[in-house]
């Protein structure tokens, strides 16, 4: 799949004009999950967890027969929408096998471990990342069960050295992407939902009826 600010603001656009237009606050996650099941052809599940502490806060995971996106139950709405985003494009794209993302706080570290020289201080680094990525692979593993189905063991390992391997600069450059992507996503679905809001005020209606009579019957 094409990359860059174009194909962003063409999958953002593909996903929020097909949800629906006065949906209700507790429906609107749900509405992103199915239409993001029908551009990807197959059942996308999202998934509200609170993830273990100095670890992520949103992961994809591409299972046999769906695709489980987790996010951070402990933050607010619009940053859920930021993760989701987040996750989804990794997805889209196809960043490895198990895609998990959205951790500014692990992005800056990645940054820091390139940039900081000393070799004690890059394998204090790789050994945090190490931790983090073993409490983040019980805590899929966790999550998995409750999907009705088994992560094996393979898949720990992979999410293990996805995780761990950020400070490579491929890696580090599809974090950046995705929080760009995230970021657009959660902005355009927040103006959506503006601007059905104001269209269905009652007000504004008013308010565009007398404007259209005005004109079709002026004044004598």
């Amino acid at each position: 799949m094409r990359t860059g600010p174009r194909a962003m603001r063409k999958l953002s656009t593909r996903i929020v004009r097909d949800l629906p237009p006065q949906a209700a606050e507790d429906q609107l996650i749900p509405s992103i999950g199915e239409v993001l099941g029908r551009l990807r052809g197959r059942p996308v599940r999202l998934r509200e967890a609170t993830f273990p502490p100095s670890t992520a806060s949103g992961l994809w995971v591409d299972r046999a027969s769906h695709d489980l996106i987790v996010y951070e139950g402990n933050t607010d709405p619009e940053h859920q929408l930021v993760i989701i985003g987040h996750e989804a494009w990794h997805m889209f794209q196809g960043h490895g096998h198990h895609g998990l993302g959205h951790d500014p706080v692990a992005s800056r570290s990645a940054g820091a471990s390139r940039s900081a020289g000393p070799s004690r201080t890059a394998e204090a680094s790789r050994s945090a990342g190490h931790a983090a990525a073993e409490a983040l692979a019980a805590f899929v593993a966790e999550v998995s069960a409750a999907d009705s189905s088994e992560l094996p063991a393979e898949g720990r390992t992979d999410i293990a050295i996805h995780l761990a391997s950020r400070a490579d600069t491929h890696e580090a450059r599809e974090e950046i992407e995705a929080e760009h992507f995230g970021i657009r996503f959660a902005t355009d679905v927040k103006a959506a939902l503006r601007g059905a809001g104001r269209a269905s005020d009652p007000r504004q209606v008013a308010g565009r009826i007398q404007h259209s009579m005005a004109h079709r019957f002026p004044r004598p």
